[in-house]
């Protein structure tokens, strides 16, 4: 059985008058890597300063380890913070960064040395560890942020959309570090983030925000497969819709009118409506399905790995479709194609 780290009560908070988080409710557990995940304004990294004693809520507890710390102040509650702009001290050393939380601890020098060794080794910075913060890279600083944090030994881990300012093939390698770091800690982390890629890459468990309300909590998994609503959907990565109604079932097949015509689903969970979005993800496509779409190919994207099609049929629609570059040679713009989607992997999602 799974040992349960943190709950997060009922919170809720209000500034001047305008609610930010309304009655938000989660558990996280041991060894777990949970992702905050939501767009800019949602109310995300107010959510984790709630849970780090830096905002106090307007209602709501936060519970650790079966202690309530909703009224602790921050450096009472053993919970570790890694900030967005890294909060580095300029004047200290990489390795005097790290030593600091220990230092102001009063630990004794041997223990903090040897603490300080551990996880320069843990983080790969043993290189560095005698420069300044302006002489290292941004990956550098990056992990510089995470050791300090690390090195007290906190319960759980908060870092607040710590790859936000690093270029596009340093957030791919501190990915990678992150990911190794957690496997060899085993320490439990909650992570905010509006970036999708790196909630679905990173986290054992995310819990999906709009506007002030977490709308969905699940595995990366569950989270793309079986999304609860559009939003979900369409912000855990591509999807392709139209407005369909449920016509007839037939055992645990759907029958669906749509203007591109008639469409079969299975059957996958209850519908509170006939009024549905028939939806499905762009690499859903295949040559064997029992769902035919027919249109032109107007233009397409080149993604490295992937090729992403555009397609328009003759009422209209645009879906994107994406296929393996080897086989591009058999599409051109302009020209009709047909692909099918099989009932399995379609997606219905209440209008």
């Amino acid at each position: 059985m799974k040992k349960e780290i943190l709950a997060v009560e009922n919170i809720e908070k209000s500034f001047d008058g305008k609610e930010v988080l309304k009655n938000i409710s989660f558990t996280v557990y041991e060894n777990e890597f949970f992702f905050i995940l939501g767009p800019s304004g949602c109310g995300k990294t107010t959510l984790l300063r709630i849970i780090a004693g830096f905002t106090q809520p307007d209602r709501g507890r936060v519970i650790l380890n079966k202690k309530d710390i909703t009224n602790l102040p921050p450096n009472k509650r053993n919970i570790g913070f890694v900030f967005q702009n890294f909060a580095l001290w300029p004047h200290m050393k990489v390795k005097e960064n790290i030593a600091f939380g220990l230092e102001i601890r009063k630990y004794p020098g041997d223990f903090i040395e040897k603490k300080v060794k551990e996880i320069l080794e843990l983080t790969k910075l043993k290189d560095v560890e005698n420069l300044y913060p302006s002489q290292i890279s941004g990956g550098q600083q990056q992990r510089v942020s995470l050791a300090r944090a690390l090195i007290t030994n906190p319960q759980i881990l908060l870092l607040d959309e710590p790859l936000s300012n690093l270029d596009a093939k340093l957030r791919d390698e501190m990915r990678s570090e992150l990911k190794r770091i957690f496997k060899e800690t085993g320490k439990t982390m909650i992570y905010v983030t509006h970036d999708q890629k790196e909630a679905m890459t990173l986290g054992t468990t995310i819990a999906v925000m709009k506007e002030k309300e977490i709308v969905q909590i699940g595995s990366p998994y569950e989270i793309y497969t079986y999304p609860r609503n559009f939003f979900v959907a369409s912000f855990v990565g591509d999807i392709n819709f139209l407005k369909g109604k449920i016509i007839e079932k037939i055992g645990e097949i759907l029958k669906i009118e749509t203007e591109e015509g008639l469409f079969y689903a299975k059957y996958k969970r209850p519908l509170n409506s006939e009024n549905i979005l028939f939806c499905f993800r762009p690499e859903s496509i295949t040559n064997k399905g029992e769902n035919l779409i027919k249109g032109k190919m107007r233009d397409f994207e080149f993604l490295g790995n992937l090729l992403r099609l555009n397609i328009i049929t003759e009422r209209g629609n645009l879906f994107k479709i994406e296929i393996l570059p080897k086989d591009f040679e058999n599409y051109r713009n302009g020209e009709d194609i047909v692909f099918s989607i099989k009932k399995e992997d379609v997606i219905l999602l209440e209008e």
